[in-house]
């Protein structure tokens, strides 16, 4: 049923296309009307401006030419922001905050984009995990475990043939808990395919990913191999937990001279947080056992040191531990960035209103003129009726008649 990877399972993905066909499909609900109240321009004539409820007009206070009127009334209320449209007989449109009304279309387009966007990873991404020894070269193709969202042969994406080198790998532990690690590093090239040439290098380390087109590496994990690098008599060795001793792995290796070189790795096997693992080095020659309830002679040491035991210069470097990458290609980031982008702009263009104001002339009397007004917003109404008291005080003050000058 996909419940251990829910983003990527079928009934998930059927979810998202339907999802994405509804919203498509209501969104047109929206658009019409809003695209319709966002850019047309209409203008009513007194008879029918007075069939509004909320229409009222402002008396014959307007005197001189239809032409002086409408450039007055125009002049008063650019000074509040409207745009003025008119269509030559006394009848006026203004407007403002028009693109408001496609806030929530707006919203819409960037949940439809985010939803292309997730479909589209689960058939173009993928996700692999490698365990590199530091030394080792390998390619996506050859991970360990490669998945992608969808089965293998619906899968759309392609795998990039450049090749990982892993060249350096070190662990940093709290002080005061040297069994905890605080941060990983990883230093990792990018190399080409053909030349080998490298193209990226960067030190990577948790919650900080080598970044390379649209796929990302990341530092996941490290873990022992069970493997340790030692130096016999200045000589390097690389031995390796092959038997086991009270149900703990050991190591027996084969020195020149026949002997057996073996060690008990205390801690390393277990927890490579330990950030001076022990080695106990046992040499056992051919015809000479170990004496029953007897210790024989050993040689005990930290990560670093060197000792001798039966004559052999003995040196334990480090264990061989194994940097876990996990490598992503994620082609729907970008998109999935503008998509908030859009929803937020959209979200945004919500809380502010469309103000619109008809007005009409009305020649009552010749030379004076009864401006009517008729006022509509979708939101924000007390706002606007405190605005549209400025305004009409505004032309009130316009065309009030002046005092005669003695």
């Amino acid at each position: 049923m996909g419940l251990f990877n829910v983003f990527s399972s079928f009934w998930y993905l059927t979810l998202q296309i339907l999802f994405f066909f509804n919203l498509l499909i209501g969104s047109f609900k929206w658009l019409k009307p809003a695209t319709i109240a966002a850019i047309e321009k209409t203008f009513f004539p007194p008879e029918q401006l007075m069939q509004h409820m909320e229409s009222h007009s402002l008396s014959n206070l307007a005197q001189g030419t239809r032409e002086t009127v409408e450039s007055k009334v125009s002049q008063a209320l650019k000074k509040f922001r409207y745009r003025i449209y008119k269509d030559g007989q006394g009848n006026l449109y203004a407007c403002k905050g028009n693109i408001t009304r496609l806030g929530p279309c707006i919203a819409h387009l960037g949940i439809l984009l985010c939803l292309v966007a997730g479909v589209y990873s689960n058939f173009t991404g993928f996700k692999a995990l490698q365990m590199v020894v530091p030394g080792d070269t390998f390619g996506i193709q050859d991970a360990t475990t490669f998945k992608t969202g969808v089965p293998r042969n619906l899968w759309l994406g392609s795998i990039p043939d450049f090749k990982i080198h892993v060249s350096d790998f070190h662990v940093i532990y709290y002080p005061d808990h040297p069994q905890t690690a605080k941060q990983y590093f990883t230093k990792i090239q990018i190399l080409s395919p053909t030349t080998g040439k490298v193209l990226k290098s960067q030190i990577i380390s948790v919650n900080h990913p080598l970044d390379y087109g649209n796929l990302a590496i990341y530092q996941a994990s490290f873990a022992p191999t069970g493997r340790f690098q030692i130096k016999v008599n200045g000589k390097p060795m690389t031995i390796s937990t092959n038997s086991q001793f009270n149900k703990r792995p050991i190591s027996i290796s084969s020195l020149k001279d026949g002997s057996m070189l073996i060690m008990f790795p205390f801690f390393a096997h277990q927890d490579p947080g330990i950030p001076k693992n022990v080695g106990i080095f046992f040499v056992r020659k051919p015809g000479q056992p170990f004496v029953k309830g007897k210790m024989p002679e050993n040689l005990r040491l930290f990560q670093g040191e060197t000792g001798t035991l039966n004559g052999e210069t003995i040196s334990y470097i480090k264990p061989e531990i194994a940097t876990g990458l996990q490598i992503k290609k994620a082609p729907e980031v970008p998109l999935m960035y503008l998509a908030y982008l859009i929803i937020s702009f959209g979200a945004i263009l919500c809380f502010f209103s469309q103000r619109r104001l008809w007005i009409s002339l009305r020649e009552n009397t010749p030379g004076k003129y009864e401006i009517m007004l008729y006022p509509k917003t979708n939101k924000g109404r007390l706002s606007f009726r405190q605005e549209l008291f400025s305004i009409e005080t505004a032309l009130t003050k316009i065309f009030a008649p002046q005092p005669m000058k003695e």
